[in-house]
């Protein structure tokens, strides 16, 4: 288990902060979603969890033990297509990684065979392709074995199919450790293609301005934003029976109205909905986000 306590940090020179008093446990869940728009944190986040930055306040403990930023680098690696080793050869990164106690050579000749790697190179990865690049990286922080695996927006230069097929081995390889073929393992994937992360992770960190807007499973996450359609005047006797309703959005379509609601900390029945004539349907996992966005900003 691993709980960040309180964590801020503001770079040098700057007047915002990156991350503003995040606080939040990761439990049992695998796969985990990190999702926001631009400049929301989540790299930062990322790095701080990897031992990569020290917070400028808060801390980490991992089961019930504070952990220093050396007790992170050595528990994680990290794989950005940041393109941040551009000048590192792929044979570098490769032997590099092989040091790692935890490394799996059998698991990495698979990700080779199956995506065509090219292990031998001696190109920097600045010579390869942007796809290439993120394909190598990826693949030395799956077959790393580091308990904390960070995938920052890694998928980002890949196509549609070698996308896919890299979730694929992502969900392969959390699926054994849950089943105890494999050491416990955490992974934690950034990403701005949101809708593709709903079939990928068990839950979702949503950060929004450095701060933290929801810690939740998919399921609840998707479930919390919810579009409720009738005809306008029982959608207006709806609202004034639920006072604590946060609406997000609303639409007339003729007589009828179609409002979005969050229904975090609220509960309403089909009996509620019955009796006003109205009927509900949950919003995707994309549109939840995007309206949860929406309603931070309100």
């Amino acid at each position: 288990m691993i709980t960040l306590n309180s964590i801020s940090h503001t770079y040098p020179g700057e007047v915002a902060a990156a991350l503003r008093d995040v606080s939040l446990t990761l439990g049992d869940a695998t796969v985990t979603a990190l999702v926001g728009p631009n400049g929301s944190g989540k790299t930062t986040l990322m790095q701080i969890l990897g031992g990569l930055m020290v917070p400028t306040s808060g801390s980490i403990s991992i089961d019930g033990v504070q952990a220093s930023a050396d007790d992170l680098l050595t528990g994680s690696i990290m794989a950005s297509s940041s393109r941040d080793l551009d000048d590192v050869p792929a044979t570098i990164l490769i032997q590099y990684a092989r040091l790692r106690s935890t490394w799996d050579e059998q698991l990495f000749a698979h990700y080779a065979r199956r995506f065509g790697l090219l292990v031998r190179s001696r190109k920097p990865l600045g010579k390869l392709s942007a796809g290439q690049a993120a394909v190598v990286t990826g693949a030395i922080a799956l077959a790393s074995g580091a308990p904390i695996t960070l995938l920052d927006e890694i998928q980002a230069p890949l196509d549609v199919p070698t996308r896919y097929a890299f979730y694929e081995e992502i969900l392969a390889l959390a699926g054994e450790c849950l089943e105890g073929k494999r050491p416990p393992r955490r992974f934690l994937i950034s990403s701005h293609m949101v809708s593709e992360l709903e079939k990928v992770a068990e839950d979702v960190i949503v950060l929004k301005k450095g701060a933290l807007l929801a810690h939740e499973s998919i399921d609840d996450f998707t479930a919390r934003v919810t579009s409720i359609t009738g005809h306008a005047s029982d959608v207006e006797r709806f609202l004034a029976a639920q006072p604590d309703l946060t609406v997000i959005a609303s639409r007339a379509l003729g007589a009828t109205r179609e409002i979005v609601v969050d229904l975090h900390g609220v509960s309403i029945t089909e009996a509620d909905l019955a009796a006003h004539s109205l009927s509900a349907a949950t919003c995707s996992f994309q549109d939840a986000f995007a309206y949860l966005i929406q309603e931070n900003d309100r």
